[in-house]
């Protein structure tokens, strides 16, 4: 006969009764029967897999049961297949007694909270977990009611698709943060900066400015702000601006614009504090009068036409010297308004911090046929930066030639 509820049941009047004669069409009934029932799939609920495959035997044991709503405890042992679904909001403390190895794929329909516990709930991240609509987890029985959760799938969460996504990650962040434990990552958020502790000290890592491309150089601005330096030019060298504030770009020697002499004087300003080598270059210069012609040096506070030392002296023609006062004077003796001078003048810083220079020329004075030479010294009252040239007490007036300055 057919199994009601898994539970067989012998072919009526099968029951033998004492002495009396056993039918052996009963008999046959009886094992007939027993064949037939030994051969056919055994219910799950007679402890077999309800279906004569091992795909259908798995399918039935592992079907879905009825839905069962959230309460603090859900109680697992009366679920009515190995998946369902969890309905209802309540918070979750507890699953129930179930045998231990005993599995449950439970599947949220709304949003609650599965409370952790280190023995009874233990949940991934040692944390609780919010669920979601279609969240799914899979929960196993460690016995005397306590579960473990061995994974959990959120609805939400894109299948494997070789790109892995990571959610934003969002640092700590403080106005002037000092990390020093090892690891340890924050945001400064007045600074705009990186900090990372080393496990002694806080290290600082400030951001590229935008603009920053192949070959340019980045200097410190301030204590955490890179600033760029675009790159130079070929055979530029690296120096610091005039307000010595930041590294900037020049040339190894600078030249200045040539100048036709005229007037009473010729003046070149504007040479930086850092220049610690000019060379002045004359060629035809002349005046309209006799007085010697020479070169000043200056500073902020004007050409300064006193304290020089050393002397001039004339080969040639006219052999004589001179020592020198008011400048670098590039004849002994008085020249002719015919004359023309050329050479070079050079000044050379000897001690920064008592504005000290050396002088020398190396020149000649044409129509008159006589070289001439000069050198010294000249302490000045602050930074140099003009040179002037002129006439002995710039009475005579240039009419002809040219002057240029370079500096180092």
């Amino acid at each position: 006969m057919p199994r009601a509820g898994g539970v067989y049941s012998a072919p009526p009047g099968t029951a033998g009764s004492p002495n009396t004669t056993i039918e052996s069409a009963k008999y046959n009934a009886l094992v007939a029967d027993l064949v037939t029932d030994a051969n056919a799939a055994r219910p799950v609920t007679a402890g077999g897999m309800g279906a004569t495959t091992a795909v259908g035997g798995n399918d039935n044991l592992n079907a879905a049961g009825a839905n069962m709503a959230s309460a603090a405890t859900v109680n697992l042992a009366n679920a009515t297949g190995a998946a369902l679904t969890i309905t209802g909001t309540v918070t979750i403390t507890s699953f129930g007694v179930v045998a231990a190895g005993a599995e449950r794929v439970l599947t949220f329909a709304a949003i609650l909270t599965l409370t952790y516990n280190a023995t009874s709930m233990i949940l991934p991240g040692a944390a609780n977990i919010v669920t979601a609509a279609g969240d799914v987890a899979t929960m196993r029985s460690l016995g005397g009611g306590n579960w473990q959760c061995i994974s959990y799938q959120r609805a939400t969460t894109a299948p494997f698709n070789n790109v892995l996504t990571q959610p934003a990650l969002t640092l700590e962040q403080s106005a002037a943060p000092v990390p020093t434990a090892e690891g340890r990552i924050q945001w400064d958020t007045d600074d705009n900066v990186i900090v990372v502790g080393d496990g002694a000290a806080t290290q600082i890592f400030a951001p590229l400015p935008a603009s920053a491309v192949a070959g340019d150089l980045l200097y410190l601005s301030a204590s955490k702000v890179l600033t760029r330096l675009a790159k130079g030019t070929a055979a530029q060298v690296l120096n610091m601006n005039p307000g010595a504030t930041a590294p900037a770009w020049g040339d190894r020697v600078t030249l200045g614009t040539p100048v036709s002499a005229s007037g009473v004087a010729v003046d070149f300003t504007g040479i930086p504090a850092t220049a610690k080598c000019i060379t002045v270059s004359l060629s035809g210069i002349s005046t309209n009068g006799t007085s010697p012609v020479m070169l000043q040096m200056g500073t902020a506070g004007g050409i300064e036409n006193t304290g020089y030392n050393g002397s001039v002296g004339a080969i040639g023609g006219t052999a004589a010297s001179l020592v020198l006062s008011d400048g670098l004077r590039f004849s002994p003796i008085a020249t002719a308004a015919a004359d023309s001078v050329h050479g070079v003048a050079v000044f050379n810083l000897i001690e920064a911090a008592s504005n000290t220079w050396s002088m020398s020329w190396v020149g000649s004075v044409s129509n008159s046929n006589f070289a001439s030479t000069a050198g010294g010294s000249k302490v000045l009252a602050g930074t140099l930066d003009r040179i002037r040239l002129t006439t002995q007490g710039g009475v005579n007036a240039f009419d002809a030639g040219k002057i240029n300055i370079l500096y180092c």
